[in-house]
């Protein structure tokens, strides 16, 4: 979805072609959206079955492949912000939200800062219960007990920084 939200996103500023949406994301994101020409294209034809996007003008010149030009539409403006929070919703991972960041002037604030403390204390939680889990009382085989505390120690560690990171944009969120 997070691919789907970036074309969704930019269409909702300029109508653009695919190539240029790719540009751009590959400018913005790097490659923490993996991306190749048949995924996007796929995803443009996706959009446009589901009336989200709308072949705007199809340029054919000289030696090239046809350049077609799309635009959003109205449907697919509702979509794009239901995706949005559908994102903050549903938060697996930070970089699925990467994406969404760029088009948060499309979504209420208000709306989104109660989704962002939720996931926060979602985080939360998930630290207080690694907090007060006793490893020993497991009863995990000696040869087991160090990869054990390896794992608890990374996933803490890694919700940790998700947390720091959900109340950095917290704030972000709510100076706008």
């Amino acid at each position: 979805m997070t691919l789907q939200i970036f074309i969704l996103g930019t269409l909702s500023e300029a109508e653009s072609h695919p190539y240029d949406i790719k540009k751009r994301l590959l400018k913005s994101l790097g490659n923490t959206i993996p991306i190749n020409d048949g995924t996007l294209y796929y995803q443009f034809d996706v959009l446009q079955k589901k009336g989200l996007i709308q072949k705007l003008e199809v340029v054919q010149s000289d030696n090239r492949p046809e350049k077609t030009t799309y635009g959003i539409t109205d449907k697919g403006l509702k979509a794009l912000e239901t995706e949005i929070y559908a994102a903050y919703q549903n938060v697996t991972s930070i970089s699925a939200l990467y994406a969404t960041l760029f088009y948060l002037d499309k979504i209420d604030k208000n709306k989104l800062a109660y989704l962002i403390e939720e996931a926060i204390d979602k985080r939360q939680d998930k630290l207080k219960l690694i907090e007060d889990t006793d490893l020993d009382t497991l009863q995990i085989p000696q040869e087991k007990q160090q990869p054990l505390e390896l794992l608890t120690d990374h996933a803490y560690h890694s919700i940790q920084s998700d947390v720091a990171w959900l109340k950095k944009l917290l704030v972000y969120v709510r100076s706008e």
